[in-house]
């Protein structure tokens, strides 16, 4: 109803429109109107008959529709927001209403509702129901705000406060208790027809704000734990810990709110304790320092930080008075406030009484006296007089008001700020904040502009935040600076991630996904981090985190939900556009949403433009080519998130069908989108078929990552179909696919994989031995392996290599065949090795290129592996050239397919192997390139090329940085499941520290890997690692010393020998000579090295035969 006139015409009585506006009666009295009321109104008898039944009506009305804010267009579709739900209660009503008579009750009750509707609708709030003597409150709908929480509980206490204070007639005391929650809710029109239809809303979230009030004492305000977490730093609790509510299984956090703080800015309350510096503002604050010298000095300057909502604008400005500290100055900051853009001089205003120290309940005369007290050195007439006017203030007897115009008053007024500040500038430098301008009121902005034309002649600085939209009424001026905040880069944004952390690693696909979401924004990546470490999806472990299930879809932090609704509800006409393009995704077409958005050209057009002018979303070319991306991922998310769920899966599916009928090439070359949209509208059975194809092509691309989550995708759609062998075959499909993936980028060993192919093996067991059935047998054979559980791996790869050979399937005997000899290698079976190397190679040269394609699904390229490993097998049986030959025709086989994690998977073993050999520079070099791979396409298994690139670094110039990351990279190596080839490192790693004088660390590494051999028959470099025990303990000296090494250079030699592996045999035999030659055998030692060396052919340039020359030629 738009106004009283209307009402009173709908009645047939709107003769009296007129009167009721001069007597200043609206929609808002009218309903406590009495008979006597009307009467002095001069309303005849059978009027006032019709008009109190009129009133009646309008009562019943109140009690069915929200009275204070707006209501929802018709229109408007039920959906999902985050609400702030205030539940009053009138205490003791019952014993009220025995006492009054009814017609008295009827008066105190009006009072009451009136009472409260004003103060819940100064506070941005909606009654959406009196129920008798309770009243139910939103704060958040229609229209969210960024503190709707904040709003709804300083509304709690003024209702306290205010219904506490109320005269009634008859003169009766009333007490309310105010229960508040916020959570996630459905709001719309559910129930009722017509005129009675209400909003009503649905979840938890009312049902705890009512349980709170019935907790609460009288006269207190009691909030839910979401409440408060988003209250917190602006008001004084009391913790009354988990409290039994009706309803409830478990007790529920509550506090009792005490009454406000004295920190305005909302940055502040955020962060209550001590600030860390802004991260990546380093130049900004540096310039704020370089006009602050200036202004201190000579002549006054200002500032204007602009950048959208939490970009960082007061974390600057308290990071700036902070540097300050140390400096004689005075500090003023004002504040502007989102509801108060029409309140004349709010900002000013404010920080004068906070200044003056006025507190709640102070008298008009006692507040006069602190301002007084706080402007003692100033003019009375020119400063103190209009302040006390501006804050309603009446003199003491020792003044007099002049009676002013309004004009000449405001003018005083300007004037007086203006006095004010040059007063205090006159005694030190000012340093003044203004924040968030862009909510500044007419007559603030035409102080500020005052102040700015005035501030050259002042010494201080006048900083200003505002938001990018904010235009200065102000012209330009010279010593007036501008500077617009960026948003962070990814390396800032992890920096600061890590802040939140409190220094402990988030998992990479969890960094990856804040950084992606909060797009660079340092209050988005604060508080989705904080939600992140709230939710139990990590486990905390030492310096890092571990995800403790997959990970899903970050939801948007609580604390920012009411600030990006409120962006979406400034649009409430063209929202729905806003929402329809959230579903397609964050970017979205035209074309697209033209044809699902049912809507005329003019209309989305239209719709489209506002969004653009609001800087919701960016347009990229011309309609109808044009594309459009929302500003924010998380502006996104929170458009999606306001849907129903039948509502998104409508959209879903009507996208889906465009997708599919005008949009064929876009599902050809990216089939997760259509898949995406398909699941989403609940069509599985059709969206699984597109899953299988993304991740497919994704794999064929070697974007693994991109193809994992494709894959588990599918996998997860799968689970909605109904059970059977076909449900059976299309998930072994995915698992099938999905396991190279898994191998290339965390390793056939991590938990993932393992999982993956512990399923497919059930999956096959179910299927009844399908052809995926052997390769499956692979992947369960490489984990063992790459696990050290290198006896049981030589069982099944037998196995696997009888049944390949049964089948006639050449992929699978590919595979088995480089399994097989890869077990023999690592257990030091070196001529068995060799030998199974040579027959798989054989194999692959003459199978056909469909055979190798298929075969790669072990993860890498047969014939560059079947190379690898035969080169490090040549370089122990003593072939170091030949060795290299292999090692440099894997690298170019890898490169010539472009398979990226066969070239990582070339690129780790030759930097093993020229590290073995001694050529450090050689194998940094292949170390970074696998790095390099690793990095750029998740490769996490071959991440332990860093350890190899430190252990390269440290031995060519050992230092403690080089080898505090090499055992870093171990441990997660270690923690995450593998042990294969960690004796490798073991045996790189000992001679840095031989060299840096480590002696018990080089023991401590060489009996790991002795234990490790041990334990997992892992004998690759057993005589390696006792001749290198042999050496540290000769460096380390010591009684009966050289009795023990000689012990371990026979053990060295006999393994070496038994093992065939010549080159570790010659190592050996070296340092055992070099003892004699020391103990003076000379004799002895030529002859036991000479016949060693001259069994060799090749490899005399390498560094194992020069240093046996070396000795030998000095023996003869």
């Amino acid at each position: 109803m738009a106004g009283i006139a209307e009402w009173l015409a709908s009645i047939g009585l709107g003769e009296y429109a007129e009167r009721f506006r001069e007597n200043a009666i609206d929609l808002s009295v009218v309903r406590d109107l009495t008979e006597q009321d009307l009467k002095d109104l001069g309303v005849l008898l059978g009027h006032r008959r019709k008009m109190l039944r009129a009133i009646v009506e309008l009562q019943r009305e109140v009690l069915r529709t929200p009275q204070a804010g707006a209501k929802p267009a018709s229109t408007d579709h039920a959906g999902r927001r985050q609400l702030t739900i205030m539940f009053c209660d009138l205490v003791g009503s019952s014993a009220l209403a025995a006492r009054l008579d009814l017609e008295d009750l009827r008066a105190v009750m009006g009072t009451y509702h009136r009472c409260i509707a004003e103060v819940v609708a100064r506070n941005e709030g909606v009654i959406a129901r009196y129920m008798g003597d309770g009243v139910l409150a939103y704060f958040g709908y229609p229209q969210a705000h960024e503190d709707d929480a904040e709003q709804a509980t300083r509304a709690g206490l003024a209702l306290v406060d205010a219904v506490a204070s109320l005269r009634t007639e008859p003169a009766t005391e009333l007490q309310v208790r105010v229960g508040i929650a916020t959570g996630m809710v459905v709001v719309g029109d559910l129930t009722g027809e017509g005129s009675a239809q209400e909003q009503t809303v649905i979840g938890e979230t009312p049902n705890l704000a009512a349980r709170l009030q019935t907790f609460a004492n009288p006269g207190t305000v009691l909030i839910s734990e979401s409440t408060h977490r988003l209250t917190d730093g602006h008001f004084e609790f009391r913790n009354l810990g988990p409290v039994a509510l009706k309803g409830w299984a478990e007790p529920m956090p509550a506090w009792q709110v005490l009454g406000t703080t004295e920190v305005e800015s909302r940055f502040e309350a955020q962060h209550k304790s001590r600030l860390a510096p802004p991260i990546g503002r380093d130049e900004e604050i540096e310039m704020l320092l370089r006009r602050w010298q200036h202004a201190r000095r000579s002549e006054g300057c200002a500032v204007m930080l602009t950048g959208e909502p939490g970009i960082g604008k007061s974390h600057i400005a308290l990071a700036l008075e902070e540097r300050l500290q140390g400096e004689p100055h005075i500090t003023v900051r004002q504040f502007c406030s989102a509801h108060h853009t029409n309140s004349a001089l709010y900002p000013f205003t404010r920080q004068l009484e906070r200044a003056a120290r006025f507190e709640r309940g102070d008298p008009p005369a006692e507040k006069f006296a602190k301002l007084e007290a706080l402007l003692v050195r100033a003019d009375a007439d020119r400063v103190l007089l209009p302040l006390a006017n501006l804050l309603s203030l009446p003199p003491s007897n020792r003044y007099r008001m002049p009676e002013l115009s309004p004009q000449k008053r405001k003018e005083l007024t300007l004037a007086a700020f203006l006095s004010q500040l040059t007063g205090l500038a006159a005694r030190q430098p000012v340093f003044v904040i203004v924040e968030d301008v862009h909510w500044a009121d007419p007559t603030s902005l035409e102080l500020l502009t005052m102040t700015l034309e005035h501030l050259p002649r002042l010494r201080g600085l006048l900083l200003i935040t505002a938001r990018p939209e904010f235009t200065p009424p102000w012209p330009g001026h010279a010593h007036v600076t501008t500077i617009s905040l960026t948003r962070l880069n990814r390396r800032n944004g992890a920096a600061l991630i890590e802040r939140v952390t409190a220094g402990k690693t988030l998992p990479e696909e969890v960094m990856d996904q804040i950084l992606a979401r909060t797009d660079g924004v340092p209050l988005f990546v604060e508080e989705l981090t904080k939600t992140v470490l709230e939710t139990g999806l990590l486990n905390e472990q030492d310096d890092h985190y571990v995800l403790n299930r997959p990970l899903p879809p970050m939801a948007i932090p609580t604390s920012l939900h009411a600030s990006l609704m409120a962006r979406l509800d400034r649009l409430a006409p063209v929202r729905e556009v806003a929402q329809i393009g959230a579903v397609v995704g964050r970017e979205f077409s035209y074309e697209l949403l033209s044809t699902v958005a049912g809507l005329s050209k003019e209309r989305l057009e239209e719709a489209l433009a506002q969004l653009v002018r609001s800087e919701l979303i960016f347009c990229r070319g011309e309609i109808p080519q044009a594309i459009y991306t929302f500003k924010h991922a998380l502006v996104r998310d929170a458009a999606y998130s306001g849907l129903l769920k039948s509502r998104r899966a409508a959209l879903h599916a009507a996208i889906a069908g465009a997708f599919e009928q005008r949009f064929p090439d876009l599902v050809e070359t990216q089939p997760e989108t259509l898949a995406h949209h398909l699941t989403e509208a609940g069509l599985f059975q059709k969206a699984e078929a597109y899953w299988l194809q993304a991740g497919k092509k994704a794999a064929m691309r070697s974007a693994n990552l991109e193809a994992i989550a494709h894959l588990q995708r599918g996998i997860e759609a799968s689970g909605h179909l109904p059970e059977g062998a076909g449900k059976d075959k299309l998930e072994l499909a995915f698992h099938f696919a999905l396991g190279p993936c898994l191998i290339a980028t965390q390793g056939p060993a991590s938990n993932k994989a393992m999982a993956t192919f512990a399923r497919a093996r059930e999956l096959c067991e179910r299927l009844g031995d399908p052809p995926e059935q052997l390769q499956v047998m692979f992947w369960l054979t490489t984990a063992s392996v790459m696990r050290g559980e290198l006896p049981v791996a030589e069982e099944t790869i037998a196995a696997l290599l009888q049944l390949a050979e049964a089948r006639d399937d050449l992929p699978a005997l590919l595979n088995a065949m480089r399994g097989q000899a890869m077990i023999r290698l690592f257990m030091g079976q070196l001529t068995g090795a060799h030998e199974a190397i040579g027959r798989a190679y054989e194999a692959f040269e003459a199978s056909s290129e469909d055979d190798r394609l298929a075969a790669r699904s072990a993860g890498q390229d047969a014939g560059v592996a079947d190379l690898a490993l035969m080169s490090w097998a040549l370089w122990l049986l003593g072939q170091p050239d030949t060795a290299i030959v292999r090692m440099d025709a894997a690298i170019r086989r890898a490169d010539a397919i472009s398979h990226p994690h066969s070239q990582a998977y070339a690129c780790y073993y030759a930097c093993i192997l020229h590290a073995l050999r001694g050529e450090f520079l050689v194998a940094q070099g292949h170390a970074e390139r696998c790095i390099a791979l690793s990095e750029e396409h998740g490769f996490r298994q071959w991440r332990l090329a860093r350890a190899l690139r430190g252990i390269c670094v440290a031995s060519l110039d050992p230092s403690p940085s080089a080898l505090g990351e090499i055992g870093a990279v171990l441990d997660g190596y270690r923690s995450a499941g593998y042990q294969l080839a960690i004796t490798a490192l073991d045996v790189l790693l000992c001679p840095p520290l031989l060299n840096s004088h480590d002696y018990e660390a080089a023991l401590e590494l060489i009996e790991h890997g002795l234990a490790t051999a041990n334990r997992n028959s892992e004998r690759i470099l057993e005589a390696e690692l006792y001749r290198l025990k042999a050496r540290v303990l000769v460096a380390r000296g010591g009684p009966a010393v050289e009795a023990e090494a000689q012990a371990l250079l026979d053990r060295a030699l006999s393994t070496g020998r038994s093992q065939h592996a010549r080159t570790l045999e010659l190592r050996a035999a070296t340092d055992q000579a070099a003892l004699w030659i020391h103990q003076g055998r000379r004799e002895e030692a030529l002859n036991f090295l000479a016949p060693i060396y001259a069994s060799f052919t090749e490899g005399f340039e390498t560094h194992d035969l020069k240093v046996a020359k070396v000795l030998l030629d000095g023996l003869r």
